[in-house]
């Protein structure tokens, strides 16, 4: 597998570029946030993930590790090839999908070219709490008591809450400190059953 290029951008284009390493000049697909970064002749470091076909090896490059984490989840949903889930990431970031996914925010999903509302709904489902903790979903306790209300919200999926739950729980309580914030969320989710 590719994981990194890191060298000089040779050639930049509207959907890809090409950075010379080693003597190679190496060839990647890529959002336009992430060609927006690269500037032809200076040396750039891209993480990328190499999607091997019957037909073709594809490079597909990225500016950061969660933006390439992100990819090879969506790659591997049915119905999501690498052509749709690079469409996803130049529309939303890793943290936007990962939150409409869990809410099931199908008017957000949505705005990915070429995915419908039975596209959107497919996707929530199959993606599921696959892309992991969402820190923008968690908006009281985070920012008014004394405690990381993000970790809280793993803890409580540790637990087995979903992402939703868990969110909606941390969201619902004050706290001043991580383990009252934790025992409160528990009691709150534990009087919803």
């Amino acid at each position: 597998m590719i994981a990194l290029l890191k060298g000089q951008v040779v050639d930049k284009r509207i959907d890809r570029a090409t950075i010379l390493c080693g003597g190679l000049g190496l060839e990647f697909f890529a959002t336009p946030n992430t060609l927006s970064t690269l500037n032809q002749g200076q040396d750039a470091e891209i993480y990328t993930c190499l999607v091997v076909r019957e037909d073709a090896l594809t490079l597909y490059g990225f500016d950061d590790f969660q933006q390439r984490e992100t990819f090879q989840i969506l790659i591997q949903v049915k119905g999501i090839g690498p052509k749709l889930a690079l469409a996803t990431l130049a529309v939303l970031s890793p943290s936007d999908l990962a939150n409409a996914v869990a809410n099931r925010d199908l008017t957000t999903l949505q705005r990915i070219p070429g995915v419908g509302k039975k596209s959107a709904e497919r996707m929530s489902l199959e993606i599921g709490d696959k892309l992991g903790i969402v820190p923008t979903s968690v908006t009281t306790a985070a920012t008014g008591g004394g405690f990381n209300a993000t970790t809280v919200v793993e803890a409580l999926t540790n637990l087995g809450w979903n992402q939703a739950q868990a969110t909606e729980a941390v969201n619902a309580i004050e706290a001043n400190d991580a383990a009252t914030a934790l025992r409160e969320a528990l009691q709150y989710l534990g009087s919803n059953r």
